[in-house]
């Protein structure tokens, strides 16, 4: 769950920011709001937030004075500059230190949400970058990077049928959207049909064994299917053929 903590001096910018996070259903959660920039410092040194939704002009301590006391207590924190002023200076001067995204009142609640999305990816992807090998516990992975980890990891356990993309990020402390493109560009296929593929090239080697033979039920179990119903149509959609046909065709 990524904590987000909202500072702005109106209360109405503020409820409606937190009320149009939460409508998103995305994996956040806004922990504290702020009316100036003394209870934003406050927020952001209790919950340690991995985004900052920030208004420059707010009472006793400005948004950019906030941000770079931010900096000094979390150097990966994302940054969202939320403005009524469209001001070179301003921009500018949050760039400088380090801000994710700068955007002006008001807030558009499908680019909003994009501007979220891309915000957690970024801190996940900083995250691993600078964490994993300690999360990992030390294990010598120094020369793996976090795509052939999971690839690795998705081969050695495709036949647990909880198998899912869900999981392999939450295993790895990315985001679902960077597991599934970096899965993509080492495979050229999306989470779903890379896994399916695996699958269905299992169960080929279990149809087609001389020295065991295995009802399609068992298979299905044996390569992460929880049903043979379900092994069978997916079987069909890749080979074309009906795991009985298929080994009745390779066995004869």
């Amino acid at each position: 769950m990524y904590r987000v903590v909202i500072a702005d001096d109106e209360i109405t910018i503020r409820n409606g920011l937190k009320n149009l996070i939460e409508s998103y259903d995305l994996n956040v959660h806004v922990v504290a709001t702020a009316e100036d920039g003394e209870e934003a410092i406050e927020a952001i040194e209790k919950y340690h937030p991995e985004i900052i939704l920030m208004d420059i002009n707010m009472p006793l301590v400005n948004g950019l004075n906030v941000i770079e006391r931010t900096r000094e207590i979390d150097k990966d924190s994302k940054i969202i500059i939320i403005s009524g002023y469209d001001q070179f200076e301003y921009a500018q001067k949050a760039l400088e230190l380090g801000v994710f995204s700068y955007l002006l009142k008001p807030i558009d609640r499908h680019s909003f949400k994009s501007v979220i999305l891309k915000a957690i990816e970024a801190y996940s992807e900083r995250i691993w970058e600078t964490s994993i090998l300690k999360n990992m516990g030390g294990n010598n992975v120094g020369t793996e990077d976090v795509g052939n980890l999971a690839i690795k990891y998705i081969k050695e356990n495709l036949s647990d049928n909880y198998l899912a993309l869900s999981s392999v990020a939450e295993k790895y402390h990315v985001s679902e959207s960077y597991l599934t493109r970096i899965i993509k560009q080492k495979t050229g296929l999306c989470f779903t049909d890379y896994l399916n593929e695996l699958r269905i090239s299992m169960a080929i080697k279990f149809l087609t064994d001389r020295n065991k033979i295995y009802t399609i039920n068992e298979i299905a179990y044996m390569v992460g299917y929880n049903s043979q119903h379900y092994f069978s149509r997916a079987f069909k959609n890749y080979t074309g053929h009906s795991p009985n046909q298929y080994r009745n065709e390779k066995m004869e």
